[in-house]
């Protein structure tokens, strides 16, 4: 292993360990100053070897807590195996040169045992120094060597207790949860540590009320002269267990029968740290029997009461008595059955090894101890915690031994199921979706919480945050500087009010929402548990912002007021920078935003915008396929313009077509300044407002165009009755008779109806002039060539359609009556034109027959004829009547054709 790899060993070794810089402990500074004594150095360390210098958890004659490891003699130590001695550091070339050598404190004499972990990772080393040549007797090196095992010892009792602690907090929550029982764990002294929910029904007395209290209280006056708190406590330590059943005390000072249980609390090597009170009230039971059992109690012998398997061993093991109890929890009917059989041979393996140490330790005058497993008379399997030790004779000899051996397969049991119970637990609590947090208040000068530290996070609640799965340890402040103080606030009422509370918490940068439930957990501590329910948020936000747009546009009559609310309710709704609805040209590919909303502080982006200016999606649009864009700077349709939507603070977009007849029509936008994920709940959602918004918009309209449309049947309705009243007039005045009237009138009626078919037919403001004059002339067509048209199409103004109706009637009656039309080899020519441009275009259309009877000019003009000189709007009438067919030549400009429309 190379000098890298052990050194990152070594640091990685003492951060387990918690120890560097730590204060000086009584247990570390004995082991110097008995190391000093008994080498009779002026000197003793305990060195501990860091990245860059080596530091001393103890010292006794030094002066110093620290130098640099370039001048550490105990880096030498940490590459032995075992004593390592410099009996004059002057001769040696590995410290001639050593600061601590050449100059203060003048270092001669130097021997260390390296401190070694069961890794074999050597930490530093124990070690004495003297400022002249010196040397180590074969006893000196032992106790050394000794000594440097006992400081690990420490070291890892040190780490293991605060290990057990911890392990005790979140066992605490079980014990809880036994309210039949009165569970209660003290400190070596015998004062109250925990106090659990049982305990305060069964006794009376709060957590609060007993912590730090001596057990005596609960005890009667009589038990806690007697000291049988005291006495249990040295029972629970000597044999593994102090139970019995007596009198208790409860707080409102009556008394109740309650058994009892003590055991010990060991740290992961056996070394006890406190005791378990487990009390359970048996009043009731012990009123029953109480009668019963008192004579029998009384004479029952200590041995033959006991529930322990009590037995009285020879010099050699051999098994001479045995105790009623014993024989009854070894299954065994009969003691001559296994009088005089070794006793360590009732056990297997490592405890057969263990039963003979523990003989050899009794017969030694010690105590033997020790736990593990074996087999009762009839092959039940149990677990045992033994305690051997001498019987002494007169001579103060042993002369025989004790044995005493404790049923613990129910405590065993208990450990076992504990055990699998922590595992299931932090398996859940690892496991489990919701995020979880314990934490502990800090509060500032004035008393008031201003933070508080992350005691413990599961990797949901990581997961959930953004936050590092490491912030235990952290505050909340080191790892999010702005949090609000009105959180803060929150916790610290739930531990001030002992009330839990459920609240709900918005984290912007995050998206997310979540539910919170706290409840208070110690004196400053308290535990919450995170929901994410951001999905069930935005859906309520949605659902409301759906509601509001439809009152907000039920009664509006604008179209940009209307396009205003709705951007503005979406732009809200989903945290968008910007949001609006414009009207596009596709032709053009340009948007016309009237009106948009904006984020606060953003320049409003309303106006007349080309597409191609932000990248290259509008043959989508056009398409009628949405645009979601989830990165305006990577996405290959926008990159290149990247900078034109940051202008816009714009990362990300949504654009969706509103199409109609298949045509690109309408656009609604939203957009982001920061990139991000675009929810398909989120899209439907943009969809919804722009369908609702369309639809409010195509009603406005439809008003509007239904205003438009009676306002102008109106009108048109009264023309048409104008100019039925005219016609009819002008009709019966020229007619000769009835008949010829009514005929005239009929037909004059038929063309002006031909004419309002055409109109209406077409769009509601103009008709194509090819569709009037093949409805006009129908009536006349009585082969294909009678009528031989061209010119291009164009269309009239409701006026301008009615009126040349009339004109082509009366010119085709005049030439059926008179004309062209009466031969069958006649025909009418009509041609139109357009000449010039802009506003000075004008029509022309010339009306010349051909293949007819000789014309000459009428002698008088009829309403026909006036009817047709009156001509277009504006446009003048030239008719001839050369010989070979009539010749009628209409002029108008073709802005007065038009009109109307």
């Amino acid at each position: 292993m190379t000098d890298t790899d052990m050194t990152a060993r070594r640091r990685d070794a003492l951060a387990s360990y918690a120890i560097l810089d730590t204060e000086a402990e009584a247990e570390f500074d004995e082991i110097v100053e008995a190391a000093s004594a008994a080498c009779g150095m002026p000197v003793s360390l305990i060195s501990l070897l860091d990245v860059d210098r080596q530091w001393f958890k103890a010292e006794t004659g030094f002066g110093s807590r620290e130098t640099p490891l370039s001048s550490s003699i105990c880096a030498l130590t940490a590459g032995q195996r075992d004593v390592f001695v410099i009996p004059d550091t002057t001769e040696d070339p590995r410290t001639a040169d050593n600061p601590l050598v050449t100059g203060a404190p003048h270092v001669r004499f130097y021997a260390g045992v390296p401190l070694e972990t069961a890794d074999g990772v050597a930490l530093g080393a124990l070690c004495v120094l003297d400022t002249k040549p010196n040397a180590l007797n074969a006893s000196q090196t032992l106790i050394l060597r000794t000594l440097a095992r006992q400081a690990m010892t420490t070291l890892e009792l040190r780490r293991a207790l605060k290990g057990r602690r911890e392990s005790d907090r979140r066992n605490k929550a079980i014990l809880e949860s036994a309210i039949d029982y009165g569970i209660i764990s003290m400190d070596l002294t015998g004062h109250v540590t925990t106090w659990n929910a049982g305990a305060e029904q069964i006794l009376g007395w709060t957590e609060a009320e007993m912590l730090g209290q001596h057990a005596n209280v609960f005890f009667t006056q009589k038990d806690e002269r007697d000291q049988i708190a005291e006495r249990e406590m040295g029972s629970a330590l000597l044999h593994g267990r102090g139970s019995d059943e007596r009198w208790h005390r409860r707080k409102d000072g009556s008394l109740f029968w309650a058994s009892g249980e003590m055991m010990p609390l060991l740290d992961e090597r056996g070394t006890p740290e406190g005791f378990l009170k487990i009390l359970r009230d048996r009043t009731e039971q012990r009123n029953a029997a109480a009668k019963q059992q008192a004579d029998a109690e009384f004479m029952r012998s200590v041995l033959s009461s006991s529930a322990d398997c009590i037995k009285v061993l020879d010099l050699d093991g051999g098994l001479t008595f045995m105790n009623e109890g014993g024989l009854r929890v070894m299954e065994l009917s009969d003691f001559n059955l296994v009088k005089g059989c070794p006793w360590p041979d009732f056990w297997q393996g490592q405890g057969h090894t263990d039963a003979h140490a523990a003989l050899d330790a009794a017969r030694a005058g010690g105590v033997g101890h020790f736990q593990g497993p074996a087999n009762t008379y009839i092959g039940t399997p149990r677990w045992w915690d033994v305690q051997v030790t001498p019987i002494l004779g007169p001579n103060g000899q042993p002369e025989k031994l004790l044995s005493v051996s404790r049923d613990i397969t129910g405590q065993k049991a208990i450990e076992s199921q504990l055990t699998i119970s922590e595992e299931r637990w932090r398996g859940l609590f690892t496991g489990m979706q919701e995020g979880f947090l314990s934490a502990e208040l800090i509060r500032g000068t004035a008393g008031r919480a201003v933070d508080f530290h992350l005691l413990e996070v599961n990797p949901a609640f990581a997961r959930l945050t953004g936050l590092p799965v490491d912030s235990a340890g952290r505050t909340i402040r080191e790892l999010i500087p702005n949090i609000a103080q009105s959180l803060i606030d929150t916790y610290a009422r739930v531990i001030e009010t002992g009330q839990p509370e459920t609240f709900e918490i918005h984290v912007p940068e995050l998206r997310r929402t979540f539910e919170v439930r706290a409840r208070k957990q110690g004196e400053q501590q308290f535990a919450a548990l995170f929901l994410e329910i951001s999905e069930r948020k935005r859906t309520e936000a949605r659902r409301a912002a759906m509601i509001e747009l439809g009152d907000c546009l039920r009664d509006v009559g604008d179209k940009e007021e209307i396009s205003r609310i709705a951007a503005e309710i979406l732009g809200r709704t989903l945290g968008l920078s910007h949001a609006g609805y414009g009207q596009v040209d596709p032709e053009a590919e340009t948007i016309l935003v009237a009106h948009e909303w904006t984020g606060a502080g953003l320049t409003s982006i309303a106006g007349l915008h080309r597409f191609r200016t932000y990248g290259t999606y509008i043959d989508d649009l056009k398409a009628g396929r949405n645009v979601v864009i989830e990165d305006l700077g990577s996405d290959a349709r926008t990159a290149a313009d990247a900078e034109a939507f940051a202008a816009i603070h714009a990362r990300a977009l949504i654009n969706l077509p509103v199409m109609e007849h298949g045509r690109f029509v309408a656009l609604f936008y939203g957009v982001r300044a920061e990139p991000g994920v675009w929810a398909p709940e989120d899209i439907a959602f943009v969809r919804h407002v722009a369908d609702r918004t369309r639809s409010t918009v195509a009603r406005v309209e439809a008003e509007e165009q239904q205003r438009i449309l009676n306002l102008e049947l109106s009108h048109r309705l009264k023309n048409t009755l104008t100019l039925v009243q005219s016609i009819a007039s002008q009709t019966l005045r020229n007619a000769e008779n009835l008949r010829e009237a009514r005929d005239a009138l009929a037909a004059r009626l038929v063309s002006l109806g031909k004419s309002h078919d055409i109109l209406l037919t077409g769009r509601s403001d103009s008709a194509p002039i090819t569709a009037l004059i093949d409805g006009t002339l129908s009536l006349h067509q009585d082969g294909e060539t009678r009528f031989r048209t061209c010119g291009p199409e164009l269309p009239l103004g409701p006026s301008a359609a009615l009126a040349l109706g009339l004109i082509l009637h009366e010119l085709a009656t005049n030439a059926s009556k008179y004309g062209a039309l009466t031969c069958p080899a006649g025909y009418v020519s009509l041609e139109w034109s357009i000449h010039g441009q802009g506003a000075e275009a004008m029509f022309q259309m010339v009306w010349s027959e051909h293949g007819g009877p000789p014309v000459t000019p009428p002698s008088r003009s009829g309403f026909g004829s006036r009817l047709i000189q009156r001509g277009l709007a504006g446009g003048t009438v030239d008719t001839r009547y050369p010989t070979e067919g009539v010749v009628c030549t209409l002029t108008s400009s073709l802005a007065s054709l038009s009109a109307g429309m």
